[in-house]
């Protein structure tokens, strides 16, 4: 009922990179620093959890008129009900500690729950609303759970205030934030028009959500190369170089289109696979370096993103089996 596999490593993995960066560019060890760590991925779980199941169970007669199925479909609205007001008992929890930390980071927290409530519900339901669903979703996945992240680090590291890190955070959140959703939104295009969804590609064609995403991108990059300048962490290049590498492999040698938002048969969507695997071990193995306690927590990132990492670094073996292939014929060719 939660879609967990649907958000764990995908959203949560992006998420911690932004807690390691922060402290990189902070220049803190993270060990001390994983108790709060790990309460901050349990106040953000259970805020997934719930925007998970409302979103599901908003959607139940969209779903029907577009013939997709939908995991409540059968469920008791008590089951329903509770599981909401349980997720909100525990937020509400999460949002106190939050506001002893300090106003901003309970307000971040508390803005990525509105967003998302405003975005399903009736009768606002955001999701139907054009670009305001665009701005709904963008928000309160990406840029309010980012800026909290890189806010709390902050606060607890007793940190001098970061404005130049906030921006390049917020910048490159919402540059992906947009761009995820517009890739969301173009796959499920003829469903959504089928079932009278007002979304923003529905409304205004998919052409006009395309060149959005091209214009989210720049956002985006622009973002992400503050970041790296800022965090001045040499391995985090290094990541970038070598997921630039596999990717050109697979669009030249196995026919794995790389799109900007655009939904194609065998995609890989541009950037993700750096984001969710690896900028965040890139930026642990650094901090491991400077401070070896660190090496606790890339263990820990390791358990709890392992399998996913597995499954998109394995793509290596078969590079380097592609290599091994080449430079053997260029042997026997001489």
């Amino acid at each position: 009922m939660a879609r967990a596999s649907e958000w764990w490593a995908f959203k949560f993995a992006p998420i911690l990179a932004t807690a390691y960066a922060t402290a990189a560019f902070a220049q803190v060890p993270l060990w001390p620093l994983l108790p709060r760590l790990l309460l901050l991925l349990l106040a953000l779980t259970v805020g997934a959890t719930y925007v998970s199941v409302l979103n599901d169970w908003t959607d139940r007669a969209d779903d029907h008129a577009a013939g997709k199925p939908n995991r409540l479909a059968g469920q008791s609205p008590r089951v329903v009900a509770a599981m909401l007001a349980g997720c909100a008992a525990a937020g509400l929890w999460a949002g106190i500690y939050f506001w002893q930390v300090s106003p901003m980071s309970a307000g971040l927290y508390l803005g990525a729950w509105v967003a998302y409530s405003l975005y399903s519900l009736p009768p606002v339901r955001l999701k139907v609303r054009g670009g305001w669903g665009l701005l709904a979703d963008m928000a309160g996945a990406h840029l309010f759970p980012q800026l909290l992240t890189a806010a709390l680090v902050s606060q607890w590291a007793g940190a001098a205030a970061l404005g130049w890190w906030l921006a390049a955070v917020g910048a490159w959140a919402v540059g992906c934030g947009l761009r995820n959703i517009l890739w969301h939104q173009l796959g499920d295009a003829a469903n959504d028009a089928r079932a009278g969804v007002g979304t923003f590609v529905v409304r205004h064609g998919e052409p006009a959500g395309r060149r959005l995403a091209v214009a989210a991108l720049v956002l985006e990059a622009v973002g992400l190369g503050l970041l790296l300048y800022l965090g001045r962490q040499p391995l985090a290049y290094l990541a970038l170089v070598l997921y630039g590498s596999i990717t050109y492999l697979r669009a030249r040698v196995w026919q794995q289109p790389v799109v900007i938002a655009q939904s194609r048969a065998g995609q890989h969507l541009l950037l993700n696979d750096y984001y969710e695997v690896y900028y965040p071990l890139a930026l642990l193995l650094g901090q491991a370096w400077h401070h070896p306690a660190d090496a606790g927590v890339l263990a820990l990132h390791i358990g709890l993103f392992g399998l996913h990492s597995w499954h998109r670094l394995r793509l290596w073996g078969a590079a380097l089996a592609v290599l091994g292939g080449k430079m053997q014929r260029l042997l026997h060719a001489d």
